[in-house]
């Protein structure tokens, strides 16, 4: 019976090891006083010190956590000792290589019969990654809601740190904010819709070259109002030093010599806004829901791994005293069986792993509209087409993938190409939509066999080409002289306004010197070829888009 028993206690104890070791967190026990009398293998990998360090409690765990994290967890601990005697908490340690990692604790506190703490038992979770991920996914959040955060400006004047300190009687009109509501504020912290960026752009610009600034075209709107446009200068205050103590801005609104052109510019692009705004909330909205589930299943997970390690801690226990009652044994034994070790063992990785991919998936998609929404300017930037086509793709992703595969042929070696982002981004999406509507024409909407988009970029003499290809049934002889024509369509009523083509003609060839043309085979498809000049941009001009 004793041998048996024995026998069982190894198994048990194998068994407890080999949880340990699979989970996917450092198991401890400690004291209120941070020591520690046990740590598993995985602490060296997080801190660089080995087990035994703590162990002998030559180091202490607070000797690892950055001393400004102490204060503000150990409230918690009193808290959890005040309540259900456990406490989950988070906070960095300081490897011995200097490495900063974030760590979940999530602990237990086991109390004597009079009450007092005798030891605390609990779990680590390296946590480092997903906080990352989590600070990357609010600074993308941001950054997109600031693009999309609307658009507006007039008369303002400003200290040198930005802080409103007039605001006249036309700039509350025009605008719809009162002075009272801006005077002391700092101006992006007002609640204006206005192209904020070219503005501070412009201001930052005046400060650098000491001297007035033209903003043209500044889109803006009142609350309940339609779009209008201003004209703004920026000019600096100057001390009899020299040095720029503040700004004026004079605003004039511009609309009526505007409107034809934008009327047209503005059409075209709420179409595409409507057709990929449900597109992108689904985009983002499937990994959201698979992170959702994942965490949950985590959830669960660990409350069943609790209750395993609550048992074995009672047979260890058992195993001190001499005493060890076979309910106790067949107690663990169930845990054991219900817990499904070997299952967790494999699905828990997964999960965390899916996870992950789920929060960069939407941070990619975010990444994208950011991209895709760089706001409008005057003058040409240089852009890596690249990449402003690998965003558009993101964007438009929803439109294709029922119909058609997506293949790129991208030359790594393109040289940074002159133009304005916004508008070359809106031109790429026209004939990617284009392409998607023309495959389904042919295949249908749940077809057996996708079509194929296919985008190259390369040299062209001095310049470079975009080609984007379909699979779709080509364009019939009689229309191929009308696509650029503006308002023509071959779509339903209400699915096109035929502006698309037009409007991409007029950006590419217009705007920025280039040319657009397309190639087309009845029933083998088309292929619209894109070519842009290469000309030489002032380096504080060039962005990535």
């Amino acid at each position: 019976m004793r041998k048996n028993a024995v026998q069982t206690l190894k198994e048990s104890e194998e068994r407890y090891r080999l949880l340990v070791s699979n989970i996917p967190a450092i198991v401890f026990k400690g004291y209120w006083d941070w020591g520690i009398d046990f740590f598993d293998n995985k602490i060296e990998e997080l801190t660089g010190y080995g087990k035994e360090e703590f162990n002998s409690r030559k180091l202490k765990w607070k000797d690892v956590i950055l001393e400004e994290d102490i204060p503000n967890i150990q409230p918690i601990f009193r808290e959890g000792l005040k309540t259900i005697r456990s406490y989950v908490r988070e906070y960095r340690v300081k490897a011995r290589t200097g490495k900063i990692s974030w760590i979940q604790e999530r602990s237990q506190i086991i109390c004597r019969p009079d009450g007092k703490v005798d030891y605390i038992s609990g779990v680590l979770f390296d946590i480092t990654e997903r906080r990352q991920a989590e600070d990357d996914l609010r600074r993308a959040h941001a950054e997109i809601e600031q693009l999309f955060a609307s658009i507006t400006s007039i008369m303002i004047g400003l200290t040198a740190s930005g802080e409103v300190h007039h605001w006249n009687g036309e700039a509350e009109k025009v605008l719809g904010v009162k002075a009272g509501e801006a005077l002391g504020k700092r101006l992006h912290k007002i609640p204006l819709q206005w192209d904020w960026a070219k503005i501070s752009e412009a201001i930052g610009e005046c400060r650098k070259q000491c001297q007035s600034v033209r903003v043209e075209d500044v889109r803006f709107r009142r609350q309940g109002g339609k779009d209008r446009f201003l004209g703004v200068s920026i000019s600096p205050i100057k001390e009899e030093s020299g040095e720029v103590s503040g700004f004026i801005l004079l605003g004039r609104d511009i609309t009526e010599r505007l409107i034809l052109e934008m009327q047209l510019a503005q059409a075209q692009k709420l179409e595409s806004i409507g057709q990929l705004a449900a597109g992108i909330a689904h985009e983002i909205n499937t990994p959201i829901q698979y992170v959702g589930d994942n965490t949950r299943f985590l959830r669960d997970a660990f409350g069943d791994l609790l209750q395993l390690l609550e048992k074995h801690k009672d047979l260890l226990e058992a195993c001190k005293t001499g005493t060890v009652a076979p309910t106790l044994l067949g107690r663990v034994e169930t845990a054991s069986r219900e817990a499904d070790l070997d299952y967790l063992v494999d699905e828990i990785p997964a999960a965390i792993s899916q996870s992950l991919e789920g929060v960069e998936r939407v941070a990619k998609i975010v990444r994208a509209m950011k991209d895709f929404s760089h706001p409008g300017t005057v003058e040409k930037q240089a852009v890596d087409l690249n990449k402003a086509i690998e965003s558009t793709i993101t964007v438009t992703r929803n439109e294709w993938k029922y119909v058609a595969e997506m293949v790129t042929d991208l030359d790594p070696s393109l040289p940074l190409v002159p133009c304005r982002p916004d508008e070359l981004n809106q031109v790429i999406l026209n004939i990617i939509i284009n392409a998607a509507h023309a495959i389904a024409e042919a295949v249908g909407r749940e077809p057996a066999e996708k079509g194929t988009i296919t985008i190259k970029t390369r040299r062209n003499g001095e310049g470079v080409e975009i080609l984007i290809s379909d699979t779709g049934p080509g364009i019939p002889e009689e229309i191929r002289s009308r696509i650029f024509d503006p308002f023509f369509t071959t779509k339903e009523v209400g699915k096109g306004t035929g502006q698309g083509l037009a409007i991409s003609h007029s950006v590419i060839a217009d705007k920025h010197g280039g040319s657009i043309n397309f190639e087309t085979t009845l029933g083998q498809g088309t292929t619209f070829i894109i070519r842009l000049p290469v000309e030489t941009i002032k380096p504080e001009n060039k962005v990535s888009n």
